[in-house]
C-alpha cells in the first residue's frame, strides 16, 4: 500500500505553491503564528524568558538561532501583516 501526501501548499505573500517542507514555507508558517501572538509573547519568543531569579527559562530565538534568522522571522512577520491589512 502506498500512501500520498500533499507536501504543497499555497503561500499567502506570494500566492504561489510552496513545498510545506521548504525553508521559505516554515518561515512563513512561524510568521503567522508570531502575528496571532501578543507582544510580551513576541518577545519572549525573540528574546527568552528568565525566572524569577533571574535565570534563563527560554533562551528565545535569538540565542538559540542567532540575531540574522530572528530579523529574518521579523521581516517576513511584518511583510506578512502589511499584505493582510492591504498595503501590498
Amino acid at each position: 500500500m502506498t500512501y500520498s501526501r500533499d507536501t504543497k501548499a499555497i503561500s499567502e505573500l506570494t500566492g504561489q505553491s510552496v513545498s510545506t517542507w521548504s525553508e521559505e514555507w516554515r518561515i512563513e508558517t512561524e510568521a503567522r503564528a508570531l502575528l496571532k501572538m501578543s507582544k510580551e509573547q513576541r518577545d519572549a519568543f525573540f528574546n527568552g524568558r528568565k525566572d524569577a531569579d533571574g535565570r534563563t527559562v527560554d533562551r528565545g530565538v535569538i540565542g538559540i538561532r542567532g540575531l540574522e534568522a530572528a530579523e529574518e522571522i521579523k521581516a517576513t512577520m511584518e511583510r506578512l501583516q502589511a499584505f493582510r491589512s492591504g498595503s501590498k
